[in-house]
C-alpha cells in the first residue's frame, strides 16, 4: 500500500504505528541495530582507549591521585551536559539530526585533544569531546526502540548496547601497540585513532531515517508514512495479528505537535509528572549507581594495578583487556534472557552478580583471583547496561522519551563524574580494598531500589506503556 494523503489524521497515524508494531524484524531493523550499535563502539572504544592513554600520562606526569581522579572524570563532564541537551532537544527536533551533529562534535575535539601539552588542556577538550558522545549516545536506545515491535524490542535493543564490549576488546589490543612502545606521544596517537572510525560513520549514517513514532507524535504523520511502507517493503511485508492488549486497549500516540508544544521546562516537568515521578526516581537512582560503578572501575583500573599492585603498563593493559572480553557474555546472556524475563528482575540479578564480585575484587588474594572477579565485575556492570538502557527507553511516552532517557543518562554521567573522583581520594587515604568495598555498598543500594519499586514492561507497546507512567 502507498500513501499519497498528505493531510492524514490521528488515526492514521495509530494505524501507521500499528502496522510498525506488527512487522517482523527484517533487513532495515538489522541495519539500524548495526549501525547505532556501532555509536555504541566507538563510544566505548574512545572511553577505554583514553583510560588506557591517561593511565599512562598519570604515571610519566607524576600526577596526585586526587587530580587523576578529575582527569579521569573529565569525559563524563560533557557527557552529562551533551546527554541532557540531546534528550531535550532530540524531543523538538528530532533524534536523526542530533545524533548526526553530536559526531562531528566529538570528532573535532578527539583530534585537539592530540595537541594537548597539560592536564588543564586534556580536561577541557575531554569535556568537550563528551558533549558530543554523550549526546550521540543517549540518542540511540530511544531511536531504535521506536522501530521496533514490543515482542523483539529487548532482545534487539539489547544486542545494539552490546556493541559496546568490542569497543572494549578493541581498545584493549590497540593500547598495548600503540601506547606501551611509546608512551609519551602513544598517547596523542591513540586520540586520533579513537576519532578516526567516527568519520566513517557520519558517511554511512548519512541516509539514516527519522523516527516514526516522533514524526506521528510531532504530527509529521505523512512523512511517517513513508518511513513505514519502505520498512515494510524491506522486511518483506512480513505482519503477525494485532493481539489484545495485557490490562486494555493501547493509549493513543501523543496528539499531533505535542513534542513541539512543550517548552524545555514543560519537558522535564512531565517527568515528575503523577507515576512518572516515581519512574524517573528509581532510574535516576539505578543509573548513577550502575553508570558510576563502571566508568569508575574501568577508568581507575589500570592505574590501580600499576600503582597498587606493581604492575606494568603493558601486564595492566592486558589485564584490562581480559575483563573487557569478559563483557561479551554479559551482554549475551542478557540479550538472551530480556524478552523471557522481566525486565527489573534482571536488572536485579546483574546488580547483585555486580555486588558479589565487587567484594570478590576487595578481599582478592592473588592476581588470578583478582583477575576472574575483576572479569565477573565488568560482565556484571556492563551486562546490567543492555537491560537498563531498554528499560529505560521503555517507561516514557514519545513526546518525552528522550528527554526522559537524556535525563537519566545525565544522572549516569554525574555518577561516573563521582565515582573516578572519589575513588581518587578514596584510594589515596584508605586503599586498593575499601574503595571496592565502598562499590560493593552502592550497588547493594541498586538492587533494593529495583527490586522494591521498579515496573514490569515486558511484552508491552511503548503505546500500551504510555497509559501507565503518565
Amino acid at each position: 500500500m502507498t500513501t499519497t494523503k498528505t493531510d492524514l489524521s490521528a488515526a492514521d497515524g495509530r494505524a501507521l504505528l500499528d502496522r510498525l508494531d506488527r512487522l517482523e524484524p527484517g533487513r532495515p531493523h538489522r541495519r539500524l541495530m548495526f549501525q547505532s550499535g556501532l555509536g555504541y563502539t566507538f563510544d566505548s572504544f574512545d572511553g577505554a582507549l583514553m583510560g588506557y592513554a591517561l593511565s599512562a600520562v598519570i604515571v610519566m606526569w607524576g600526577v596526585t591521585e586526587s587530580t587523576a581522579g578529575w582527569l579521569l572524570s573529565s569525559i563524563f563532564f560533557g557527557y552529562l551536559v551533551g546527554a541532557l541537551l540531546a534528550g531535550l532537544l532530540a524531543d523538538r527536533f528530532g533524534r536523526r539530526r542530533l545524533m548526526m551533529c553530536a559526531l562531528l562534535v566529538f570528532c573535532v575535539f578527539s583530534l585537539l585533544m592530540a595537541t594537548s601539552s597539560g592536564t588543564a588542556e586534556i580536561f577541557a577538550w575531554r569535556a568537550l569531546s563528551g558533549v558530543g558522545i554523550g549526546a550521540e549516545t543517549t540518542l540511540i536506545t530511544p531511536y531504535i526502540s521506536e522501530f521496533l515491535p514490543a515482542r523483539h524490542r529487548g532482545r534487539f535493543v539489547a544486542r545494539t548496547v552490546g556493541f559496546l564490549a568490542f569497543g572494549y576488546i578493541l581498545a584493549g589490543v590497540v593500547a598495548p601497540l600503540v601506547i606501551s612502545p611509546h608512551p609519551e606521544s602513544g598517547w596523542r596517537v591513540a586520540s586520533v585513532i579513537a576519532a578516526a572510525p567516527v568519520l566513517l560513520l557520519l558517511w554511512w549514517r548519512k541516509n539514516l531515517p527519522e523516527s516514526p513514532r516522533y514524526l506521528v507524535a510531532s504530527g509529521r504523520i505523512a512523512e511517517a508514512a513513508v518511513i513505514v511502507e519502505k520498512f515494510e517493503r524491506e522486511a518483506g511485508t512480513a505482519v503477525r495479528e494485532a493481539a489484545p492488549a495485557p490490562g486494555g486497549n493501547p493509549s493513543p500516540p501523543a496528539p499531533a505537535d505535542t513534542a513541539r508544544r512543550h517548552s524545555i521546562a514543560g519537558q522535564m516537568a512531565a517527568l515528575w509528572k503523577g507515576r512518572a515521578a516515581r519512574t524517573t526516581l528509581v532510574l535516576w537512582v539505578l543509573w548513577f549507581i550502575l553508570t558510576g560503578v563502571n566508568y569508575g572501575f574501568s577508568s581507575w583500573l589500570p592505574a590501580m594495578l600499576m600503582t597498587a599492585k606493581g604492575f606494568s603498563i603493558t601486564k595492566s593493559f592486558l589485564f584490562g583487556l581480559v575483563t573487557a572480553l569478559a563483557q561479551i557474555p554479559g551482554y549475551y546472556l542478557a540479550g538472551t534472557l530480556i524478552d523471557r524475563i522481566e525486565r527489573k528482575w534482571l536488572i536485579a540479578a546483574y546488580s547483585a552478580g555486580a555486588t558479589l564480585a565487587a567484594l570478590g575484587v576487595a578481599l582478592a588474594g592473588s592476581p588470578t583471583s583478582l583477575l576472574v572477579c575483576a572479569a565477573f565485575l565488568a560482565a556484571f556492570t556492563n551486562g546490567s547496561a543492555a537491560v537498563y538502557y531498554a528499560y529505560t527507553a521503555e517507561l516514557y511516552p514519545t513526546a518525552v522519551r528522550a528527554t526522559g532517557m537524556g535525563a537519566a543518562s545525565a544522572v549516569g554521567r554525574a555518577g561516573a563524574i563521582v565515582a573516578p573522583i572519589a575513588i581518587g581520594y578514596l584510594y589515596g587515604s584508605v586503599g586498593f580494598t575499601n574503595v571496592f568495598l565502598t562499590l560493593v555498598g552502592a550497588l547493594a543500594l541498586a538492587v533494593v531500589t529495583i527490586v522494591a519499586f521498579g515496573e514490569k514492561t515486558a511484552g508491552r507497546s511503548l503505546e500500551q506503556l504510555e497509559g501507565t507512567t503518565v
